[in-house]
């Protein structure tokens, strides 16, 4: 299956501050990544998470007694190679 990949740099808040992390994610040729292909690209990490705020492009944990999250923000998404 022919896919294009993305980097994706998030600002994580977690329960010791905030740092920024990469994760990558794969869409279909020609198309940009959508909110869906976010949240899976989480899923694949272990966390659950869902938008918070759209114009910023937040993520909360679904569960947040249960995530070693707080919030993800997606800074900026680049394609990858």
């Amino acid at each position: 299956m022919v896919v294009t990949r993305y980097q994706a740099v998030l600002e994580q808040c977690d329960r010791y501050g905030r740092k920024l992390r990469d994760i990558m994610l794969e869409c279909e040729p020609g198309k940009q990544p959508t909110i869906g292909d976010f949240i899976a690209a989480f899923r694949r990490e272990g966390l659950e998470m869902e938008l918070y705020d759209f114009p910023n492009m937040t993520f909360k944990p679904v569960d947040p007694a249960a995530s070693p999250v707080i919030s993800l923000r997606i800074v900026r998404t680049v394609p990858f190679g």
